[in-house]
């Protein structure tokens, strides 16, 4: 019982080791600051129990490190900021695919954007982040 316990207790120790190791402080990952705003073809803005915005990486030989980037909208004006590993740390240089998901309710699967947004294959945005920020930071949407 005590050996179990032992072993058990080393595992713990090892795998905390590992977290604490595997999540450092993200220095090394270089983001830059993105902020912009989504509203729909008719001037109001998306909103709903989630309403989200997320910049998910295109794939390409030069980007080294690809990981998503998101940011909530806000419901009062539309604005997002986003952040890949602190909040409002922005995006790593790349190209994204811009996706929407906004619901009406946290448990409910009710879009509130065109089906077309919430989808990388199908969303008509592609944004390149660079060190002068986003090529794109105002997003005009069709209601569902």
């Amino acid at each position: 019982m005590a050996d179990s316990l032992r072993r058990l207790s080393w595992l713990f120790m090892a795998v905390s080791l590992s977290f604490v190791i595997g999540c450092g402080s993200g220095s090394e990952i270089e983001t830059i600051p993105v902020r912009g705003s989504v509203k729909f073809d008719d001037g109001s803005i998306p909103t709903g129990e989630v309403a989200t915005v997320h910049f998910e990486p295109v794939k390409s030989g030069n980007q080294k490190i690809s990981k998503v980037a998101s940011g909530q909208i806000a419901p009062t004006n539309g604005s997002f900021e986003l952040t890949t590993v602190q909040p409002g740390d922005g995006a790593i240089a790349g190209t994204y695919k811009v996706i929407f998901e906004v619901h009406k309710t946290y448990l409910g699967r009710e879009l509130v954007v065109a089906d077309e947004y919430g989808n990388a294959a199908t969303t008509p945005f592609e944004v390149v982040v660079d060190d002068n920020g986003a090529s794109q930071t105002e997003f005009v949407l069709r209601k569902r």
